[in-house]
């Protein structure tokens, strides 16, 4: 991300590297405002938009226009490349680029362009089954786990076409909102492929990897697999398994190399997580591999640049041919809450307004943080201390994932911080604290950075017990450690909407933040609603929901016009 301080330095470098004597005002301008827009998660600076015209005749203090910016950045070669949308660029050259009348930083560029060239490339031309396999084997194999799933009373319409764009296209997509089924059907792509292979032995192994932005979110789907089971003829990559980071091998924020990985098919799942040059990176690095990639592009997008799946998926990108979205709810639990979420979605402010009033079993609203919620969570936090104390690991983090307060804000009342000094401070005066230890028995931590040594990953969330005298730090099952041995850990009483991406919790309280944020969105509210697997309780007012439903997201990027040009030109 993009700091505002480092927007500035961004601005200054390019322009007096390049750039001497300075050129026109409006060129100057327009660095300027790339460069801010970055800090916004944009790609992109949009020449043609009317706020970013008006913004540019505030900072050459005289009116201009698209075509004269245009023009001005025309003039200076040592600063500006201009590129069209399928034109491949080189990775040294003027620093930023103009495209389709939007202006870039020369690495997003070619970053957005490889991408689109990926996306492309899979639309048009499919590629070998993996192993070897031929089209018979594969459609036998469709049709057996298919009539396995007719019988078991859970057939699926989808899985055919969905197994076909996954094992025969270099990239492909399954999208879905909550409920629809979107990693059951991976298993299912997976156990079509493993009886495929089970008919036709290949030469060598067939191997697969699954991962996910964030590591917690990789550990659900791996969890998933996990209970699956029954697949004997793939090889799973678990050394390579969890956060993109994790698979590609790389710092998050080392430089952009990595070795090339040699799975035949790799699975990353939440991708709206993804940012642009993270998923540049990763088809890079899988040259020989099928890529699916799995999420709902109505949740919150990255918390860098670009908002990648949205893009590709969006009607006027013309993917259709590698996207299967699947629409029906296969749940027939939380109806509720899948309303509300599908309202928020829609943009249809007064049913969602209409929905909270009303209320029911699933649905809650509260305008504010009042005693009831700090109550409500107080208790809970007394229960998850209750099991803590007697060495129940398994009862305590099966509590703390019944209840799960996710704020919008870090900081501020309402936020993160607030709920735990609040809960924390009356929990430590109940249970005590030892000397030198950071956490209390009972308290819910969350990992902050990747422990690939202790097999623990960011974003994980565990409980401090009390075990034969010993305190631990309780994952689950297969990873408790002393509470000592675990770095990075902080107080998980609340977490950020952000953070909660890729998990559930039974009862999710989801506090929006004040009218005037940046932060209220559609996708934040839409997020933490969805998080919700029995009841959710929105805390906010009126003027809140109704911004929030009516305020998209908007990122500035080029992505989705390239993939129409080239569609138009094929």
């Amino acid at each position: 991300m993009t700091t505002p301080a480092a927007a500035g330095v961004l601005a200054a470098a390019v322009l007096g590297r390049f750039a001497s004597p300075l050129p026109v005002p409006a060129v100057v301008g327009a660095v300027d405002l790339l460069a801010r827009s970055l800090v916004e998660d944009h790609v992109a600076l949009d020449l043609g938009d009317a706020a970013t015209i008006d913004a540019l005749s505030a900072l050459a203090e005289g009116a201009v226009t698209s075509d004269g910016v245009l023009a001005a950045l025309a003039s200076e070669t040592r600063l500006v490349q201009f590129a069209e949308p399928t034109e491949v660029i080189d990775p040294v050259g003027p620093p930023v680029v103009v495209v389709d009348g939007r202006l870039y930083l020369r690495r997003l560029a070619a970053a957005e362009q490889r991408l689109a060239a990926t996306f492309v490339a899979a639309r048009a031309t499919p590629v070998d089954l993996p192993g070897g396999l031929d089209a018979t084997t594969f459609e036998r194999a469709v049709s057996s786990v298919s009539e396995q799933l007719a019988d078991a009373g859970t057939p699926s319409v989808e899985l055919a076409s969905v197994a076909r764009l996954a094992l025969t296209r270099r990239a492909s997509l399954l999208t879905g909102g909550p409920g629809t089924g979107k990693t059951w059907l991976v298993t299912r792509v997976l156990s079509v492929l493993d009886a495929a292979l089970a008919a036709a032995p290949p030469a060598r192994p067939v191997s697969f990897v699954v991962a996910a932005p964030t590591g917690r979110a990789a550990q659900r789907l791996a969890e998933v697999l996990d209970g699956a089971g029954g697949l004997v003829h793939l090889v799973r990559d678990r050394e390579r398994e969890g956060s993109l980071h994790r698979l590609l091998g790389r710092h998050p924020h080392g430089d952009e190399t990595v070795a090339a990985l040699h799975h035949d098919l790799v699975i990353v799942d939440e991708v709206s997580m993804a940012d642009l040059p993270m998923l540049d990176l990763l088809m890079r690095a899988t040259p020989g591999s099928r890529v699916l990639l799995v999420g709902d592009p109505h949740q919150l997008v990255s918390v860098n640049v670009g908002a990648v799946l949205a893009d590709v998926v969006a009607s006027e990108a013309r993917l259709d041919a590698v996207v299967s979205r699947l629409t029906v709810v296969r749940r027939t639990d939380r109806r509720a809450i899948l309303d509300l979420a599908a309202a928020i979605n829609d943009g249809d402010a007064p049913s969602v307004t209409a929905l909270l009033v009303r209320g029911s079993e699933e649905i809650d609203l509260r305008a504010t943080v009042d005693d009831y919620l700090v109550e409500l969570v107080a208790r809970h936090a007394r229960e998850v201390g209750d099991l803590a104390v007697v060495g129940d690991g398994p009862g305590a983090l099966a509590r703390v994932r019944a209840l799960g307060v996710l704020c919008a804000n870090r900081a501020g009342p309402g936020s993160v911080a607030w709920f735990n000094a609040r809960i924390g401070s009356e929990h430590r005066a109940r249970v005590g604290v030892a000397a030198g230890e950071r956490h209390c028995v009972g308290e819910p931590v969350m990992v902050t950075r990747n422990q690939r040594a202790l097999g623990v990953s960011n974003g994980d969330v565990g409980v401090v017990v009390e075990h034969d005298g010993r305190r631990q730090v309780y994952f689950d099952e297969h990873r408790v450690f002393p509470a000592g041995g675990v770095g990075y850990l902080e107080s998980a009483w609340a977490m950020t909407i952000h953070k909660s991406q890729g998990s559930e919790v039974e009862h999710a309280v989801v506090v929006l933040p004040r009218g005037d944020s940046p932060l209220l969105t559609r996708e934040l509210f839409y997020t933490g609603v969805t998080r919700a697997t029995r009841r959710v309780t929105v805390v906010g007012g009126s003027s809140e929901v109704e911004r929030a439903v009516r305020t998209p997201i908007t990122r500035v990027s080029g992505l989705t016009a390239r993939l129409a040009s080239w569609a138009e030109t094929a």
